[in-house]
């Protein structure tokens, strides 16, 4: 009686612990209308700053972004012309990605929506 007890409870915690996981959100080909003086390069510098994420040059057009929060790493590539980016996963370590069904933590999908968002706004809004 009480081993069956003590397996339920222990099943009930392990259930409320784990957050299922959620289909792995990019964005693509995003149009922006950069405010004077911006360039999205610095826009990507400025919005992933403001997020905490580290942003680095891969090459022209290219940049690539980390995010590093509580045991957990997140990357992606962010592929820019002059009026759009994307945002596209690249890895992560501690957030139970599965490639086959190309889902992921729930919390990654937050992360990268902040990402976007402060994109939006530091080329939207100026220097």
């Amino acid at each position: 009686m009480k081993k069956t007890l003590l397996m339920v409870l222990l099943a009930g915690l392990m259930a409320v612990g784990c957050r299922s996981l959620a289909p792995v959100y990019n964005v693509e080909n995003k149009t922006v209308v950069l405010s004077a003086g911006n360039t999205m390069q610095q826009a990507i510098l400025k919005g992933g700053s403001a997020k905490r994420w580290t942003m680095s040059a891969v090459r022209p057009g290219l940049m690539k972004g980390v995010l590093v929060a509580r045991g957990h790493s997140v990357e992606v590539y962010i592929p820019y012309t002059q009026n759009t980016y994307s945002i596209e996963y690249a890895g992560s370590d501690n957030m139970h990605y599965n490639a086959k069904k190309n889902k992921i933590h729930p919390k990654y999908n937050q992360w990268v929506r902040n990402l976007d968002l402060a994109i939006y706004r530091a080329a939207t809004m100026g220097k």
